[in-house]
């Protein structure tokens, strides 16, 4: 009979065991800060949904604490001050970010992706039904007199509302030399602003469903103005990539809107554990089909485009990695 060999057979059986220790299994409870939106908005609701899938596979005792935050530049900062551990952000800010572009004083290096294209996004401009404007160039050719109202300073819907602006040789501070104002604040606020008709124009992002969006199309209604070829060639320096919203995604809404696009995806800070980004990337894209039927704007999402750098414009979670290498093997 042959004598089983311990000093042999030892490092390979111990590798083995250490190995379940690493980013395939995590067994002690994970306990994650989620900086997601305002309340309200769509993304408040994607983390809503993200959260429910998440304590469904994490292990026992796992929390999902949601943050309510002006949204992706804002979470942004929070990520690279370690005061959030993921967070959903918008690939041109995260470029930003990567470069100390834009609305960041430093380059941030510790932002890392875990999952991109979770949907599509675009701008948006819309003046009331009856308004005489036709097109942005008609505030500065006309100089006119327009209440525009965008989102709260640190959000994408206020810094695009400066870029859009910019794009068409205009400033906050011509808005209100012509006799206009600005004013930012969340969109609910904003909602009732326009519907009571304090505001002529709302500057921001959209998406397909969007629940500000759809509800100022159905009352008291609103009309969608395109970029300009200029505008759209400016926004695209700024890490923006062309696209045109189809037509009827909003009640009224008849024509396509030429413009520019971005997805939501999400992030982590580089130092969060690999296991813990490896389960919480498995526990979202394994329900992924079940979070999207949730959600009409996330029908772009797929696996492929997950991990795409253009879906997120910056490093993947080693974690993260490790998700799809095992995801692609298995196809």
């Amino acid at each position: 009979m042959r004598h089983l060999n311990f000093h042999t057979i030892l490092p390979p059986l111990l590798a083995a065991l250490l190995s379940l220790t690493g980013p395939a299994l995590a067994t002690d409870p994970i306990k994650v800060k989620f900086a997601a939106g305002p309340t309200g908005t769509t993304w408040y609701a994607y983390a809503g949904a993200l959260r429910t899938e998440l304590l469904n596979a994490l292990p026992q005792g796992s929390t999902v604490d949601i943050q309510g935050t002006p949204m992706a530049i804002a979470n942004t900062k929070l990520l690279a001050a370690g005061r959030a551990d993921i967070g959903l952000i918008f690939p041109p800010v995260a470029a930003w970010a990567g470069r100390g572009f834009g609305p960041f004083d430093r380059e941030i290096d510790n932002i890392r992706g875990l999952v991109g294209g979770l949907d599509q996004y675009y701008q948006r401009v819309t003046v009331q039904t009856d308004s005489d404007i036709q097109s942005l160039a008609d505030i500065k050719e006309k100089k006119l007199a327009v209440r525009i109202g965008t989102g709260p300073q640190g959000s994408l819907n206020e810094y695009i509302a400066r870029l859009i602006l910019a794009a068409n040789d205009l400033s906050y501070e011509d808005i209100e030399a012509f006799g206009g104002s600005v004013t930012r604040s969340s969109l609910s606020i904003l909602q009732d602003q326009f519907g009571d008709r304090k505001l002529d124009m709302i500057i921001g992002i959209t998406t397909a469903g969007h629940p500000n969006t759809a509800q100022l199309s159905i009352t008291p209604g609103q009309r969608f103005l395109s970029l300009s070829d200029k505008a759209v060639k400016y926004l695209r320096d700024y890490g923006f990539a062309a696209a045109t919203m189809p037509a009827e995604l909003f009640e009224g809404q008849n024509e396509p809107v030429k413009g520019v696009g971005f997805s939501t995806s999400l992030y982590a800070r580089a130092d969060l554990p690999d296991q813990e980004a490896y389960a919480i990337t498995k526990a979202i894209m394994d329900q992924r089909e079940a979070v999207k039927s949730a959600f009409g704007s996330m029908a772009s999402w797929t696996l492929e485009g997950a991990s795409a750098n253009e879906n997120l414009a910056a490093p993947l979670h080693p974690g993260a990695r490790k998700y799809y290498d095992e995801a692609a093997d298995g196809q």
